[in-house]
């Protein structure tokens, strides 16, 4: 069992990914209430194109966050699950890249699916790591 105090950085990498994923879902929404900037015009397509910019970044973001979350675990228990959320965070961002490209709701729906499987994930990561008990 690791000391709290070892478990400090893991707790916070798993804290800040829980708040980049809520700006994700967010930003997702956003877009989806507006429109894809190719369905839009004027300023909604200057607004959506800044929030599917932002979306895009913060995902990146997430999954730098992911590398870090598992180099910050150090028991076995951690790294597993750190490596299933970044696993999890790679296959939501391909599940975003598609929906880009092949303009399907069902990839959006396996966004969705990730949202809440990595939310799980992280949110059950900041928990565990909170007081050091596994």
């Amino acid at each position: 069992m690791q000391k709290p105090s070892q478990l400090k950085p893991l707790n916070k990498q798993a804290r800040d990914q829980l708040g980049g994923m809520s700006l994700m879902f967010l930003l997702g929404m956003g877009v989806n209430l507006i429109g894809l900037p190719a369905e839009v015009s004027g300023g909604a397509r200057t607004a959506t194109s800044i929030l599917l910019s932002v979306h895009v970044l913060i995902g990146l973001g997430l999954l730098a966050g992911g590398v870090s979350t598992v180099r910050r675990a150090r028991s076995s228990a951690f790294i597993r699950q750190s490596w299933t959320g970044l696993v999890a965070l790679i296959l939501t961002v391909l599940c975003g890249v598609m929906t880009a490209v092949t303009k399907s709701n069902w990839w959006s729906y396996g966004m969705s699916v990730g949202f809440i499987t990595n939310f799980w994930i992280y949110g059950s990561l900041y928990v565990k790591t909170r007081g050091g008990q596994q």
